[in-house]
């Protein structure tokens, strides 16, 4: 897989804990993250399900956010492209982004872990 993470702004988040002496910030943002992909999956198929297109392209949008603010590049590019699919109507080319990129999802949050 090429670059999952954005190098710079992971120091710069390690420059920030170090700084401030708070030593959990980037695992905090981690958890959290980690927290909303587990939930992302149902949560949007509900919103689908429920015809509420406009709250499942803003839970992509709002990972697509987080990911690329915490350096996680790739994965934040696949959330850009569910948001994408979703706005365009192509719910079910959203869903298979999703569904086939657990394991760069998996590896993201892995790197990140790492970081």
């Amino acid at each position: 897989m090429a670059n999952l993470l954005d190098r710079e702004l992971i120091a710069e988040i390690r420059r920030i804990e170090r700084s401030t002496g708070r030593h959990d910030v980037l695992s905090g943002f981690v958890r959290t993250l980690e927290s909303k992909l587990a939930d992302f999956g149902a949560a949007f198929s509900d919103c689908i399900a429920r015809g509420d297109t406009a709250t499942a392209a803003r839970a992509a949008h709002t990972l697509k956010g987080a990911c690329h603010q915490l350096g996680a590049q790739a994965l934040g590019d696949l959330f850009d492209a569910i948001e994408r699919s979703t706005k365009g109507g192509d719910y079910a080319d959203a869903k298979r982004q999703y569904d086939g990129g657990a394991s760069l999802i998996a590896e993201s949050l892995d790197a990140l872990k790492r970081a």
